[in-house]
């Protein structure tokens, strides 16, 4: 049987001022480093994981390497878990793409795969390449628990593949900052065992704008 832990990055800058990440780096603020100790913490209590693998991007590598210094645990980056290119929206606050691009922000709310934002990775060959990268991890696992430290769109991206759901039903999940969420291989087909946990993180949770609690541009 393998365990595989999906843990998102814990709190960046950019989580916190509600400005979208994308490619784009952004650090972990002393909430997410917090976030990030406490669920190595957990991890090192619940669980036995002695290989971390990683977004390179810096929030969730930051995270990764917090994480793997309480466990003792090897870190391996894995490029095609960098969350998706957001292109031209990379930059801009929430609150600025609802001002200017109430149309858009509403597709990628209701029919993600339908929003055409410029100079965007395209949704479904965003989750090909997370799938991919997936796939040769578990092929190479195959038993015991490891830990995979990405994105929100990572994470929505490979437990949809599980549960055989369309992309455009990823915003149906949310992914807190630091939170945990699991899938087991075992007997026949794979299971989420576990999803958003955040219980570890004793209510050390993100305040910032979101597209998990941003109002939607139809209610004003």
């Amino acid at each position: 049987m393998l365990i595989v832990k999906l843990i998102r990055h814990g709190e960046s800058v950019f989580n916190k001022l509600g400005i979208v990440q994308g490619h784009t780096n952004s650090p972990l603020t002393n909430t997410g480093v917090e976030q990030a100790k406490l669920t190595g913490e957990w991890l090192k209590n619940t669980a036995n994981i002695s290989r971390i693998y990683t977004s390179p991007l810096k929030r969730a590598y930051q995270t990764a390497q917090i994480i793997a210094e309480i466990l003792k645990a090897e870190i391996v980056k894995v490029e095609d878990f960098k969350e998706i290119m957001l292109g031209e929206w990379e930059g801009k606050s929430i609150e600025e793409i609802k001002r200017n691009e109430p149309e858009i922000l509403e597709l990628w709310y209701t029919s993600p795969t339908k929003a055409k934002i410029k100079g965007a990775e395209n949704l479904i060959n965003f989750q090909n390449r997370v799938i991919k990268a997936f796939k040769e991890l578990i092929k190479e696992q195959k038993e015991g628990e490891i830990a995979v430290v990405a994105h929100g769109g990572v994470i929505s991206a490979i437990i949809a593949y599980v549960l055989n759901l369309d992309m455009n039903h990823i915003w149906r999940m949310k992914l807190n900052n630091a939170s945990i969420s699991e899938v087991t291989f075992g007997y026949k087909v794979p299971k989420v065992t576990l999803l958003n946990s955040t219980f570890h993180l004793n209510g050390l949770t993100e305040t910032g704008v979101s597209i998990w609690n941003l109002r939607t541009p139809q209610q004003g």
